[in-house]
């Protein structure tokens, strides 16, 4: 039965929200290399009222001109620079953070984990300043510690509330589908492969156990899948000349939000996410996570896993138990 849930979750996020209230989506980071997709994704989506776009970077007035000239009856509005940051959160139902940077050719990891990690402090203290807290999505990169680290700032500067901060990684549950599709000569949008963990290469745990249509792979064949799907990234990184991908990401956040607004008006919602949760042995777990009107509800849960995955879930647990030591201990040094 859980799996028919499960295959119907991307219907309903594939699926525009029908929502006939009123919300307001802000984006922040709304220049960078996904933010701009994503931004045009949300442009006409149903149930937007308002679409805010936010950044620091100079050209961000022509992103939102750009967007402007899209035809759209949602009002758009552009904010530029750290002090106008309060002002575009202002009314934000959603608040979605695509900012920092993306791995380029020519930037260190040193430099990459430094803006990625002071975007991610900087929106999460305005954010812990609002009236009430939105729904908060996280892209930016590396979700598996930026995640806990926005949990403590938010913690130390307001009313912080764990059901409304989610680690946007709908992409893991994307391409495992793809992979298997294609693995199995299959249509895709007939497919389904459950992702628990967390968001990076030592983390992602495919439950093919779990799969729709049921899986026939052995354990050699599982294990030749999760090796390919966990190194999928790495792979579209080399062919795309060094740089991080950017379109499925900005398209996994679309269908995020479509999840939250459809959430929000109370209708049958669920979204893959990394979430604060200590019910697998860590504070931090990923997978499909159920959805009401205040935010997280419950999560997922699989039985029947195979000695394989199981094998892999307690290496994974032990890399996020790292992952959110991280993230707390890099305020120290903000």
């Amino acid at each position: 039965m859980h799996k028919l849930i499960s295959r119907r979750i991307l219907e309903l996020c594939s699926t525009r929200s029908t929502s006939k209230r009123n919300y307001q989506v802000t984006v922040v980071g709304g220049a960078s290399d996904v933010g701009q997709k994503l931004s045009m994704l949300l442009r006409s989506e149903p149930g937007i009222s308002k679409l805010v776009v936010h950044d620091t970077r100079m050209h961000t007035p022509g992103v939102v001109m750009d967007l402007s000239h899209i035809p759209s009856d949602i009002p758009i509005k552009g904010y530029t620079g750290e002090d106008m940051l309060e002002t575009a959160l202002k009314g934000a139902n959603i608040v979605i953070g695509v900012g920092g940077i993306i791995r380029k050719p020519g930037i260190t990891e040193k430099l990459w984990l430094s803006a990625n990690t002071e975007f991610v402090r900087i929106l999460s203290k305005h954010v812990a300043k609002m009236d009430s807290m939105p729904f908060l999505g996280i892209v930016t990169e590396p979700i598996n510690y930026l995640v806990p680290m926005a949990a403590e700032v938010l913690r130390s500067h307001g009313d912080y509330d764990s059901r409304k901060l989610f680690g946007i990684t709908g992409i893991d549950a994307l391409r495992a589908q793809s992979l298997f599709a294609a693995e199995n000569n299959l249509n895709p949008n007939n497919c389904y492969v459950p992702v628990i963990g967390g968001h990076s290469e030592k983390t992602l745990v495919p439950l093919l156990s779990q799969s729709t249509p049921t899986s026939d792979f052995d354990a050699k064949m599982s294990e030749e899948f999760t090796t390919k799907f966990r190194q999928f990234e790495n792979k579209i990184i080399r062919a795309n000349r060094g740089i991080s991908p950017t379109l499925s990401v900005a398209y996994s956040a679309l269908l995020f939000t479509r999840c939250i607004l459809n959430a929000m008006d109370g209708q049958p919602s669920r979204v893959h996410a990394f979430i604060e949760n200590n019910d697998f042995g860590t504070a931090y777990f990923g997978g499909m996570v159920h959805l009401d009107s205040q935010g997280v509800k419950d999560m997922q849960i699989y039985t029947s896993l195979t000695q394989y995955e199981l094998h892999l879930l307690e290496r994974s647990l032990d890399e996020l138990r790292k992952d959110a030591l991280k993230g707390k201990k890099v305020l120290e040094f903000c």
